[in-house]
């Protein structure tokens, strides 16, 4: 084991959280980049619409900003002003849930849909270049590990924020 494969609590551990940020910096600027091209005059950022594929891959069943905030961990103020600007653009639509006015439900506009739709596949296919290049090089087992790794460390930090 070199001098870089430190474990928790032995020396370079405390390397681990940058490396996760640089990580994720060029990861996102990717997937932006790669997705972000298929809709031009749209300017649309990634964000957008990752928003917009969560509600394509939901379709038939209820989506709440609530909903969208806890599962891509942003803040209230966050979602609210992508939600904001989609519908803005007139690619999503909002309405209440009835039985709890404080809900906001989240659907894609008929156009938000067709744009969607004519781009679902390339963005599919983008994700998975881009899960190969993150996993490129590791065998199955590495890649199991890498998986169950990343899992318990975002259950480390939701368990954090509950207490």
């Amino acid at each position: 084991m070199g001098k870089d494969d430190a474990r928790p609590g032995e020396a370079g551990a405390d390397k681990l959280g940058p490396l996760i940020k640089v990580a994720n910096t060029l990861i996102e600027k990717e997937l932006n980049n790669r997705v972000a091209s298929m809709f031009e005059g749209y300017s649309l950022t990634g964000p957008q619409i990752t928003l917009m594929v969560y509600l394509h891959d939901a379709r038939g069943r209820v989506v709440t900003q609530r909903e969208i905030a806890d599962r891509f961990v942003l803040s209230h103020p966050t979602i609210r002003g992508i939600v904001k600007r989609l519908e803005s653009a007139g690619l999503i639509k909002t309405s209440q849930l009835e039985s709890d006015r404080r809900q906001i439900l989240l659907e894609l506009t008929a156009e938000g849909q067709r744009l969607i739709n004519a781009h679902i596949d390339d963005i599919h296919g983008v994700m998975k270049q881009i899960n190969g290049k993150i996993t490129d090089g590791l065998g199955s087992v590495e890649q199991k590990r890498l998986i169950a790794a990343f899992k318990r460390i975002i259950a480390n930090f939701s368990e954090s924020s509950t207490r």
